[in-house]
C-alpha cells in the first residue's frame, strides 16, 4: 500500500463516468428487494411511492449540483455543508453521509449475495465479504479503472431492465392495478419513505466533484438526466410487476422482480433478470465505495479526522487510506448486520433523508448571504421555495423510517459533536474558521442592504409630517439642528410640541397666549425652513398623561417622533415612560431620542452598530444630518477579535455596501476588538454625535435597547440619538397611499 502526498485529485471523470456513476449509486439493489414491501404498504400506488420519492431526489439533485457548481471539490455534502454552516456541522454532515453510503453499499452486497445464490449453492456473507474486498480493491486501484466497471455493469443492466420494460409493458394487465392505493394516502406516503433509499446515490455522486471534467456542464447534464432516468424506470418496473402478478404473491416473493421476469418471459427471463439483480448490486456498491472514500478524504484536509485519511497513493493517485477504511467499515457492518438488508436500508435512508433536507437549507443560505466566492454555474430555479420545500418534504419522511433507524440517527449526530469538541482540542486547525452564525450574519447584512435600496427615501415627496417634543418648553440648538434636517430630508410639515405634565389633583389649566410666545420663539429664530415649503406649527400642552398626549398628537403622516431627552439615557428610566408608551402602542411611526450633551457643533458622525445589521432610521436620520450640517459621516461597526474571516469579509462588504446608499461622503471602519462595548464608547467619544439603533430582533422589536445600546449611548461623553424603526407592521392603506403619492 503506498503513500503519497495530500493533493488534488485528478480530473478524469467525463459525462458518461458521472451519469453511469450516478445511476449505479441509485439503480441497484432496492429495485430489486423493495418491491415486494412497497406493494404491500402502497398496492399498485407503489409507482406513485417511487415518483414523489424521485421529485424529492430531483430537487435535493438541483440543491447539490448547484453547490458543486460553486464548490467542485471532492467532498460533496460534507464540504458544502461545511462552508456554508461551519466546521460543526460539516462533521455531523460528513460522518452522516458516509455512513449513510457505507451503509447503503452493505446492503447492497448482501443483495449481491443473494443473487449470486440463484446459481450457486455459496453461503450469502461470504458472497458479501469477498465482493465488498473486490470493489474496495478495485477502488483503490483507481477512480477511471472504477468508473470503467461502473460504465460496463450498467450498460448490461441498462440493457436487461429495458428489455423487461418493454415486453413487462404490453404483459401487465390493468385490472390487476385495482384498486390503485390499496394503502391509501398513508401508505403512499409510508412507502415513499421506504423506497427513498434507492435514491441516496444521486446527492453522493457529487462527492467526486473534484475529479469530475468541466463540471460545471458535465454535473447538471449527467445528474438530471439520471434522476430521471432511473424514476421512469423504477415507476415503469413497479407498473409491470403489480401489472402481472396479485399484491398477495408479490407480498410473499424474495425476488420480485426475478419472479415477474419468469411470467412474462419464461425460465430464461428469470435467469437473465437475476444476472441483471448481480449487475444492479455491483454496481450499487462499487458506486458506494467510491464515493462515500471521498467523505474521510475532505474531512481529514479539514482537520477533522487523521491526517492518514487525506494520504493518497503515489502509484494510483486515489486516497489510500479513506478508501480501505470505508471498504472494511462496510464490510463489517454486513457481518454485524448478519445480512439484514431491511436494517441496513432504512438507516442509511434516514441519514440520506438528513443530507437532502440540509443540502436544500444550504443552497438558500448561501443564496441570501451571497459570500464574495459563491459563483455557482448552475441555480435552482424558485429559489428559496423550491429548495425549502424540498427539505420540508423530506423530513416529513422521517416518522416512517423506523424507530432503529432515528435512535441511530441521534446517536450519530451526538457522536459527531463529540468527536468535533474532542478534535478541536487535540486535533490540527479545523477548517472552515466560522459557523453558521457567520454565514447568518452575512445573510442578514445582505437583506439589511437589500431593503435600505429598495426603501431608501420612499417617505421624500409625500407631505409628511415630523412630530416634536421639547423638554418643558426647553430647547437646545441641537435639537433645532435634528428637526431642521429631518424636515428638509422628508420633505415634511413639523409639529413642535412643548408637553408639561401636571400632578393628578391639580386642574388642567390651558397655558397662557403669552407663555406659549416665550417657550417657541428660540426655536423660530434657530430652524432654517422655507415657510413656503415647510409649515411649522406650535403647541403646548398641560396634561395628567404625558404619553397619551403625545400619541394623541401622533397623525396618519406621522413618519418621525423626534424627543428631547433630559435623563439618564439608560434602559431602566425609559420603562413606564412615555416613550416606552410609544414603543408599545400601535403606531407604525419611527422614534428618535436625543441625549444632547453640549458637544458644540456637528462636525463629525459616528453610525455605531455591534454584530447586526443597521437599523435602516438610523442611516437615513444620519445621513440627513450630515447633509444638512456637512458634517463628516463614518459608519462604525465593531466585531469580536476571534471573529471568523468570513465574518470579517462580510462585515466589511456590508459596510461598503451600505456607504452607497447615503447622499453624504461616508467613511466606514471595521473594529475588531475583545471588548465591543467600550470600543464603540471610545470611537463615539472622539466624536460630536453618535447615532445607533435600537433591537432588530423580533422578540424585542418593542424595546428601545439592546445590550449594546443600553451601555454606550450612557458611556459615551458625545451628543447620541438613538432611533427605533416602527414595531408594528404599517398598514396596507398607508403603504399604497405612499406608492400613489410617490413623483413619476
Amino acid at each position: 500500500m503506498s503513500e503519497g502526498t495530500d493533493s488534488d485529485l485528478s480530473r478524469e471523470l467525463g459525462m458518461v463516468a458521472v451519469f453511469t456513476l450516478t445511476t449505479g449509486t441509485m439503480l441497484g439493489a432496492g429495485i430489486f428487494v423493495l418491491p415486494g414491501p412497497a406493494a404491500e404498504g402502497a398496492g399498485s400506488a407503489a409507482a406513485l411511492s417511487f415518483s414523489l420519492a424521485g421529485l424529492i431526489a430531483l430537487v435535493a439533485t438541483m440543491c447539490a449540483v448547484e453547490l458543486a457548481t460553486a464548490m467542485p471539490v471532492s467532498g460533496g455534502s460534507y464540504y458544502f455543508t461545511s462552508r456554508a454552516m461551519g466546521p460543526l456541522i460539516g462533521t455531523v454532515v460528513g460522518f452522516g453521509t458516509w455512513l449513510s453510503l457505507v451503509f447503503k453499499g452493505s446492503f447492497a452486497l448482501v443483495g449481491l449475495g443473494w443473487y449470486v445464490t440463484e446459481f450457486s449453492a455459496v453461503p450469502i456473507l461470504s458472497v458479501a465479504v469477498v465482493g465488498g474486498f473486490l470493489l474496495t480493491v478495485l477502488n483503490w486501484v483507481g477512480a477511471e479503472k472504477s468508473s470503467w466497471l461502473q460504465n460496463l455493469i450498467v450498460g448490461g443492466l441498462v440493457v436487461i431492465l429495458g428489455i423487461f420494460v418493454g415486453k413487462g409493458l404490453f404483459a401487465a394487465d390493468p385490472t390487476l392495478w385495482q384498486p390503485f392505493t390499496a394503502g391509501g394516502v398513508g401508505g403512499v406516503v409510508a412507502t415513499t419513505g421506504l423506497v427513498f433509499i434507492s435514491y441516496l446515490g444521486v446527492v453522493k455522486a457529487t462527492a467526486v466533484a473534484e475529479e469530475v471534467k468541466d463540471p460545471g456542464t458535465t454535473l447538471p447534464r449527467a445528474l438530471f438526466s439520471a434522476v430521471v432516468f432511473v424514476t421512469f424506470l423504477y415507476v415503469a418496473i413497479m407498473l409491470i410487476i403489480t401489472g402481472v402478478m396479485p399484491l398477495d404473491d408479490i407480498a410473499e416473493s424474495t425476488a420480485p422482480v426475478a419472479d415477474a421476469g419468469r411470467l412474462f418471459l419464461g425460465a430464461l427471463g428469470g435467469a437473465v433478470v437475476a444476472i441483471a439483480g448481480i449487475f444492479a448490486t455491483v454496481s450499487t456498491a462499487n458506486a458506494a465505495v467510491l464515493s462515500a472514500s471521498r467523505f474521510p478524504f475532505a474531512m481529514s484536509r479539514d482537520g477533522l479526522v487523521t491526517p492518514k485519511l487525506r494520504q493518497r497513493s503515489s502509484r494510483f493517485e486515489t486516497p489510500t487510506w479513506a478508501v480501505w477504511l470505508t471498504g472494511c467499515v462496510m464490510i463489517t457492518l454486513v457481518l454485524a448486520f448478519r445480512g439484514d438488508v431491511e436494517g441496513l436500508a432504512k438507516i442509511g435512508g434516514t441519514f440520506g433523508i438528513l443530507v437532502f433536507a440540509l443540502l436544500n437549507l444550504t443552497v438558500v443560505l448561501l443564496r441570501s448571504a451571497q459570500p464574495e466566492w459563491y459563483e455557482p454555474a448552475y441555480r435552482v430555479p424558485f429559489s428559496p421555495w423550491l429548495p425549502l420545500a424540498g427539505a420540508v418534504t423530506a423530513l416529513l419522511l422521517l416518522p416512517f423510517m423506523g424507530r432503529l433507524s432515528q435512535v441511530a440517527a441521534v446517536v450519530f449526530v451526538l457522536f459527531g459533536i463529540g468527536w468535533y469538541a474532542v478534535q478541536r482540542q487535540i486535533g490540527e486547525p479545523v477548517e472552515p474558521d466560522h459557523d453558521i452564525r457567520d454565514l447568518l450574519l452575512g445573510a442578514q447584512y445582505r437583506q439589511s442592504i437589500e431593503e435600505k435600496a429598495s426603501k431608501s427615501r420612499e417617505f421624500t415627496d409625500l407631505g409628511s409630517h415630523v412630530l416634536v417634543e421639547t423638554f418643558e418648553g426647553e430647547t437646545n440648538p441641537l435639537l433645532c439642528t435634528l428637526m431642521t434636517a429631518f424636515a428638509e430630508e422628508f420633505d415634511a410639515d413639523l409639529e413642535v410640541l412643548a408637553i408639561s405634565k401636571i400632578p393628578p389633583q391639580t386642574p388642567i389649566v390651558e397655558p397662557a397666549p403669552h407663555a406659549d410666545a416665550d417657550w417657541k420663539e428660540p426655536i423660530e429664530s434657530a430652524h432654517t425652513l422655507d415657510r413656503d415649503e415647510h409649515t411649522v406649527t406650535f403647541e403646548q400642552i398641560h396634561t395628567h398623561d404625558r404619553g397619551a398626549a403625545l400619541i394623541d398628537a401622533i397623525r396618519e403622516e406621522t413618519e418621525l417622533v423626534l424627543i428631547d431627552w433630559h435623563d439618564p439615557i439608560r434602559k431602566h428610566h425609559f420603562r413606564e415612560s412615555h416613550v416606552d408608551e410609544i414603543l408599545r402602542s400601535p403606531l407604525p411611526v419611527r422614534l428618535a431620542v436625543l441625549k444632547y450633551r453640549e458637544t458644540g457643533d456637528i462636525e463629525d458622525i459616528v453610525v455605531a452598530a455591534a454584530t447586526n445589521p443597521y437599523d435602516r432610521a438610523e442611516i437615513e436620520l444620519a445621513d440627513a444630518i450630515a447633509a444638512a450640517t456637512g458634517a463628516r459621516l463614518t459608519l462604525v461597526k465593531a466585531i469580536d477579535e476571534e471573529a471568523a474571516e468570513e465574518a470579517e469579509t462580510s462585515a466589511r462588504e456590508y459596510l461598503t455596501d451600505l456607504a452607497k446608499l447615503t447622499d453624504s461622503p461616508t467613511e466606514t471602519e471595521l473594529l475588531r476588538t475583545d471588548d465591543i462595548d467600550r470600543a464603540l464608547v471610545k470611537r463615539a467619544n472622539a466624536a460630536d454625535l453618535l447615532v445607533m439603533g435600537g433591537p432588530i430582533r423580533p422578540e424585542r422589536i418593542r424595546e428601545f435597547f439592546g445590550q449594546t445600546t443600553d451601555f454606550v449611548p450612557a458611556e459615551t461623553t458625545s451628543s447620541v440619538l438613538v432611533v427605533k424603526e416602527p414595531g408594528v407592521q404599517v398598514p396596507l392603506s398607508r403603504r399604497i397611499w405612499r406608492w400613489l403619492s410617490r413623483p413619476d
